[in-house]
């Protein structure tokens, strides 16, 4: 497949040798907008390392990557044509297709789900059925996984919007957080915390782990120009191949990032959450995971989110995904 093409490329570089690519005038590279799903971290390593390293370049385009977060969320920004290409969860495209929007699915990255409610241990919450009428700060963009599991054990709890910062949490705000497995939760180890401290309900346990992060367009922007879509799906595969061989040089890119947007993090958080998505990235053999959705788990994710009210009707797989590689 044409991602294995990038293994070729980036031989001489694994060698310790780097090859220098024949320069590109910037008048010559086809434009391109990129918002991730969040705000600047590990969890995008791989675009800003296929920025920093010229594999966009090479590939023949001149991509900006934008800030995400709570302010910029980027399925409304894809969703408006705002931006060519966007990073989101399956849950969040599924829901926009829903809604009318005719976004396709390029390239899935993340197979499993990282997504966690944290309890205190203290709290007398144990489990999913302990969580009617508790306080639970959720992520508006990322609800579709927690009120899955609401349904699933017909719990009501009392709903407040969580922004990127887990203060609400350890101030008890709120009785549960969301996290994710590789930041929020190592954010909070890294602060201080034990493991022992907290209650940890994995949604990915109780049959509600959705497959996260992957590569979207609208309809339009594929079809008007599928090989612009290939090279940056390509260029942004090879990013990651580099991210996970140099982690150390792939934070560098990220802290740049981190520290250009204000984020308050630091390097031993961002690497460590780097450390933790190679377990979601690479499967237990340490293959890279498929890049192609499969209709299997867009099916099961179909089927729960008209369970839980997130979908009026079920969606067309083939319409849904057009990959722009292949697994071969």
């Amino acid at each position: 497949m044409q991602f294995r093409r990038g293994l070729i490329t980036l031989c001489a570089v694994f060698c310790g040798h780097t090859v220098a690519a024949l320069p590109v005038q910037a008048d010559e590279l086809t434009p391109v907008r990129f918002l991730p799903a969040w705000i600047p971290q590990a969890q995008f390593a791989g675009f800003y390392v296929a920025e920093d390293r010229g594999f966009y370049a090479e590939a023949g385009l001149a991509v900006e990557i934008l800030q995400g977060g709570p302010e910029r969320p980027a399925s409304q920004y894809l969703g408006r044509g705002e931006v060519d290409f966007a990073s989101l969860f399956l849950s969040q495209a599924i829901e926009l297709k829903g809604a009318g929007v005719p976004v396709v699915n390029l390239a899935q990255l993340i197979h499993r789900s990282s997504h966690l409610l944290l309890a205190h241990a203290d709290s007398g919450i144990e489990g999913p059925a302990d969580l009617d009428g508790r306080k639970i700060a959720v992520w508006p963009d990322f609800i579709a996984q927690p009120r899955a599991l609401f349904r699933r054990y017909e719990v009501e709890p009392v709903l407040v919007e969580q922004g990127a910062s887990m203060g609400v949490f350890i101030r008890r705000g709120v009785d549960v957080a969301s996290a994710m497995r590789y930041n929020e939760f190592q954010a909070l180890y890294l602060s201080g915390f034990e493991a022992d401290e907290f209650v940890v309900i994995e949604l990915g346990a109780h049959n509600v782990g959705f497959p996260e992060d992957g590569i979207y367009a609208l309809e339009h922007t594929l079809d008007s120009d599928p090989e612009r879509a290939r090279a940056f799906v390509e260029a942004s595969l090879r990013g990651w191949e580099y991210a996970f061989a140099y982690p150390e040089e792939a934070i560098d890119s990220v802290m740049a990032r981190v520290r250009a947007a204000g984020v308050i993090s630091n390097r031993a958080h961002q690497m460590r959450m780097l450390e933790v998505l190679r377990s979601v990235y690479f499967d237990e053999d340490g293959q890279r995971e498929p890049v192609v959705l499969s209709r299997e788990d867009f099916e099961f994710v179909n089927e729960a989110m008209m369970q839980s009210g997130d979908l009026s009707e079920p969606l067309d797989y083939e319409r849904f995904n057009r990959p722009v590689l292949s697994n071969d």
